[in-house]
C-alpha cells in the first residue's frame, strides 16, 4: 500500500475513535448542561438547515444522523493531520513515538481542531457544539477527540510490535 493509502486508512480509525469518543462526551455533558443527548449534534448540521438545527433536541434521523455523519468525517479530517504529525515524528527521530509523544501530538491536533473550528472558519462551518454545551463541555470535547487520536495510535502501535 503507498504511503498516502496507508495514512488515509490510519487516518480513518484514529479519526472514527476520536470522533467517536467526542460525540459521546458531547452526549454525556450536554444532558449535564441541561439539554438532551442528541442536541450537539443536532446542531453541527446549522450548515444544512440553518433556521433549525439549533432548536432540534430530538433524536432524528435528519438531524442527529447528518451531525453524526458531519462530525465523523470531520474527525477523520483532523485524523489526516493527527497521523500526518505522527509520521514526520517518527521520520525525524527514526522510531516510534513513545506515549507521551503521541499524546502530545493528539492534544495538539485537537487544540489545533478547536482554534480552527471556532476561530478560523466562519460561524456557518463552525461544529455548533456551542449552542448546547458550557465552555467547561467544550474542553472535555475536545480532550475526548485527543484521548481519542491518542488510543488508537497507541493500539495500532502495541499490535505492531
Amino acid at each position: 500500500m503507498n504511503r498516502l493509502a496507508n495514512l488515509v486508512c490510519r487516518a480513518t480509525v484514529s479519526g472514527t475513535a476520536a470522533g467517536s469518543a467526542a460525540a459521546v462526551t458531547a452526549a454525556a455533558r450536554a444532558t449535564n448542561d441541561g439539554s438532551t443527548p442528541y442536541a450537539p449534534l443536532n446542531a453541527v448540521t446549522h450548515c444544512l438547515w440553518p433556521r433549525r438545527a439549533f432548536t432540534e433536541t430530538g433524536l432524528s434521523a435528519r438531524f442527529t444522523l447528518t451531525g453524526l455523519t458531519i462530525h465523523q468525517a470531520s474527525a477523520i479530517f483532523w485524523g489526516v493531520l493527527f497521523e500526518g504529525l505522527l509520521d514526520r515524528w517518527q521520520c525525524h527521530v527514526n522510531r516510534k513515538p513513545r506515549v507521551v509523544e503521541v499524546a502530545a501530538t493528539a492534544a495538539t491536533t485537537a487544540a489545533i481542531a478547536y482554534a480552527v473550528d471556532y476561530h478560523a472558519v466562519p460561524s456557518r462551518l463552525t461544529p455548533g457544539f456551542e449552542a448546547h454545551l458550557s465552555k467547561r463541555s467544550m474542553f472535555y470535547v475536545y480532550a475526548a477527540l485527543a484521548a481519542g487520536f491518542a488510543a488508537a495510535a497507541l493500539c495500532r502501535g502495541s499490535r505492531d510490535e
